[in-house]
């Protein structure tokens, strides 16, 4: 273990670089949290709401269909309770007209999905080479230190490079969580735009067969 004094010696030679990898430390955690929240909510059971508006589509009751998308307050909902909608007001509309909106209303709700991923895993990709740089300059003031006090011997030479070490760790602590959120995160996105697109193409063959 450090002393104190060696701590408050590192903190006062490397505080720029430790201030960083708090700060990205804070930021993932804050972005996998509310990744986390956002994500469960956003997840649906598939075969269920299809069952539900199978169900309402084939008794003619659009109504209670798009009652029930809107009531869930969750991105697929806000797909399909416009797309029904626009088949209720334009009876007329073809299938290329609605897949075209469903397309759109698509990309909006997944793209939400997706926010502050990228934050996520440029953390996850740039705090290792933060916390390598912090130790090399470190282990430049430990050899400094040492040319300037001659004779200090092994252990000031291990203590140094110890205390310069602390940053890598520090970097490699805040990577390993946010590259493991990301890939978690952009996995699970995956699954929910993939239950999103095909709840969306059986409605849509529901509305306008092929």
């Amino acid at each position: 273990m450090f002393s104190p004094m060696a701590l408050q010696q590192m903190w006062s030679q490397a505080w720029p670089i430790l201030s960083v990898l708090l700060a990205c430390s804070v930021l993932s955690g804050a972005i996998i949290l509310e990744r986390w929240v956002s994500l469960r909510r956003a997840a649906f059971d598939r075969e269920s709401l299809l069952n539900k508006l199978e169900k309402l589509l084939s008794e003619n009751r659009l109504d209670q269909a798009i009652t029930l998308c809107e009531s869930m307050r969750k991105p697929v909902g806000k797909v399909i309770a416009p797309l029904l909608e626009l088949s209720r007001r334009h009876r007329s509309a073809d299938r290329e007209r609605l897949e075209r909106w469903a397309a759109r209303l698509l990309q909006v709700e997944i793209s939400q999905l997706g926010r502050y991923l990228t934050v996520l895993g440029t953390i996850g990709s740039v705090t290792p080479f933060v916390g390598l740089f912090g130790t090399v300059v470190g282990i430049i003031h430990a050899f400094r230190s040492i040319a300037e006090n001659a004779g200090g011997g092994p252990g000031v030479v291990a203590n140094g490079i110890a205390e310069a070490l602390v940053a890598t760790a520090l970097g490699l602590f805040v990577a390993i969580p946010a590259v493991v959120g990301y890939n978690l995160y952009l996995r699970k996105i995956e699954r929910i735009s993939e239950d999103m697109q095909l709840s969306v193409d059986e409605v849509t063959d529901w509305l306008i067969p092929r």
